[in-house]
C-alpha cells in the first residue's frame, strides 16, 4: 500500500516538473497540460452483494450500509482541448470500510467547465476499471468505476487553485480472482463522495 501511495505522488512530481514555461501565462488554470491531485470521502448509500455457491446457484442480497465508507487519493493527468473542457487519466486508490478492501481505479476523467474564468462551475464524468496489481494476496480488487459529479475551481492565492466537489460514486467489485462477469462474489458500491482537491 505503502509503495503504491509513492507511486502516485512520484507520478504527480514527475508531471508537475515536464509542463512547459507556458504553464505560467495560464492564470485562470484552464489551459494546456494540468494536474489535479485530491482526497475524498465516500459515503455508501446503497451495498449489494451477489454471490454464487456451486450446487446451490446464485443468492443476491442487500447489505447494510450504516457503516460503510470510502477514502480516496486521486491524482487526474490531463489537458484542456478548450479553456472550458479537458480530457485526462486519473489514477486512484480507494479504501473501503465494512466490507474492507482496497481498489485502484485507471479512469478516463471528462471535465466541462460553465465559464473559463478564474472561478468557475464543472460538471466531470469519470469512468474506467480497478486493477489488481499484484498476486493472488494482494489486496487490491479489481472490478469498474463510474463517477459523475459536479463542483467549482476557485482561486485562494496568487497562483493557487483549489477544486471542490460533489458525486454520485458506483463501483462493482470482484472479491474473487476472476473479473465480475466471471466471478462468484461480487459487491456492488453505491455512495455520495465529497472531494477537495489542488490544481497544479
Amino acid at each position: 500500500m505503502k509503495k503504491i501511495i509513492l507511486s502516485l505522488l512520484l507520478l504527480n512530481s514527475l508531471f508537475s516538473f515536464a509542463q512547459t514555461d507556458s504553464k505560467t501565462k495560464d492564470l485562470n488554470k484552464n489551459k494546456g497540460f494540468f494536474n489535479i491531485t485530491k482526497v475524498g470521502f465516500i459515503a455508501i448509500t446503497d451495498l449489494k452483494q451477489d454471490l454464487f455457491i456451486e450446487g446451490e446457484g446464485g443468492f443476491y442480497s442487500e447489505l447494510d450500509a450504516n457503516k460503510s465508507h470510502a477514502w480516496s487519493l486521486q491524482t487526474i493527468n490531463g489537458y484542456f482541448i478548450s479553456p472550458k473542457f479537458s480530457l485526462g487519466i486519473a489514477v486512484g486508490l480507494d479504501g473501503y470500510h465494512n466490507p474492507n478492501f482496497n481498489t485502484l481505479p485507471v479512469l478516463l476523467d471528462i471535465r466541462t467547465y460553465m465559464t473559463d474564468e478564474e472561478n468557475s462551475i464543472y460538471a466531470f464524468l469519470d469512468i474506467g476499471p480497478s486493477l489488481r496489481v499484484g498476486g493472488e494476496n494482494s489486496e487490491l480488487r479489481k472490478g469498474m468505476v463510474f463517477n459523475i459529479g459536479i463542483g467549482y475551481k476557485f482561486k485562494v492565492g496568487k497562483k493557487l487553485f483549489l477544486i471542490s466537489d460533489l458525486s454520485y460514486s458506483h463501483k462493482t467489485i470482484s472479491l474473487t480472482d476472476e473479473w465480475i462477469d466471471k466471478s462468484d462474489f461480487v459487491i456492488k458500491a453505491n455512495g455520495i463522495g465529497l472531494n477537495l482537491g489542488i490544481i497544479f
